[in-house]
């Protein structure tokens, strides 16, 4: 077993076809087939079920693929941790938010850090916050922004931001005397709010269980955008941060009010797999993303509060 077999076997897990992979590698389809079957034979296992659209990952495949992102992310953290020697920052970062995140922070976060570290590749996947603990438990993942307080043995997290919540609308949200709004007159009105599955929806039909209401859901929808573009049509109102509408709020196209009686909040960690060293491109990575965070909070792009890391 070598590494350009296991860096074959995971384009053609991710991928489900020896000639998307052999193009996506540049590979000829007859070498890259032969990688496969020479790997199958040293471990005297399939790896994959072949059928007519495609192949599909074996039980004994699943694990592999498991294993050997983490192997092939070590081998590039070393090469790039000797590499340092040389006095640049070098490596690849992979590294996870949920969609609302992403969309606040990632590409300022990339800009700013590349124009440091140009010679680091970094890669951003979006996903919700249990697939996320899932891809750092396999190694492929490097950090990670989750919401909750997630807590697991091979999982280190540090609390980041408790963010306030906020009711949007396209219209201008009256609040009688006071610059917030209460829950129950929320939860009246028409809402426009991502799927079940995803955590802002379980915190919101959390609370409002507790306080015995009801809440008058129109449209789901899981994408941000989407979100943003039925509330600018007047279709309902949603909950979200601040800084996921932070433009639209300052160009006027949308408008929010903190969520109060009770104040609705999330917080947000910033998590690392446990036994693998930090890079020293993930560390500074990370370090980069929290002075983001803070700098964000200060301008009252973000509105929350800063926990102690």
């Amino acid at each position: 077993m070598d590494l350009r077999q296991l860096t074959t076997f995971l384009q053609v897990a991710e991928l489900g076809s020896i000639s998307k992979a052999a193009e996506r590698l540049r590979i000829a389809q007859p070498a890259l087939s032969r990688q496969i079957r020479l790997l199958e034979e040293e471990l005297k296992l399939a790896l994959f079920t072949r059928h007519g659209r495609g192949m599909v990952l074996t039980p004994a495949g699943e694990r592999l693929r498991g294993r050997a992102g983490g192997i092939l992310r070590q081998v590039e953290e070393t090469r790039a941790e000797l590499a340092q020697e040389a006095g640049s920052v070098r490596g690849r970062v992979v590294f996870g938010m949920p969609p609302t995140v992403g969309d606040i922070l990632a590409t300022r976060l990339i800009e700013r850090f590349l124009s440091l570290h140009p010679e680091v590749t970094l890669r951003v996947v979006t996903a919700y916050s249990g697939y996320l603990l899932e891809w750092l438990h396999g190694g492929e993942v490097d950090i990670a922004v989750l919401y909750g307080s997630e807590r697991a043995a091979s999982i280190r997290a540090a609390p980041l931001l408790e963010e306030n919540l906020h009711f949007v609308a396209g219209e201008p949200v009256q609040a009688g005397q006071t610059p917030s709004m209460g829950f129950a007159e929320v939860a009246a009105r028409r809402l426009i709010l991502p799927g079940p599955q995803h955590g802002l929806r379980a915190l919101v039909e959390r609370e409002a269980r507790q306080h015995g209401l009801t809440l008058n859901v129109v449209v789901e929808a899981d994408t941000l955008q989407v979100q943003k573009e039925l509330v600018m049509r007047r279709l309902g109102g949603t909950i979200l941060p601040l800084a996921s509408v932070h433009a639209e709020v300052g160009a006027g196209r949308i408008h929010a009010v903190p969520i109060a009686g009770p104040r609705l909040s999330r917080r947000l960690v910033v998590a690392h797999p446990v036994g693998r060293p930090l890079s020293t491109a993930v560390r500074l990575f990370g370090e980069m993303l929290r002075g983001e965070v803070v700098d964000m909070v200060a301008r009252q792009v973000w509105d929350g509060r800063i926990l102690a890391g």
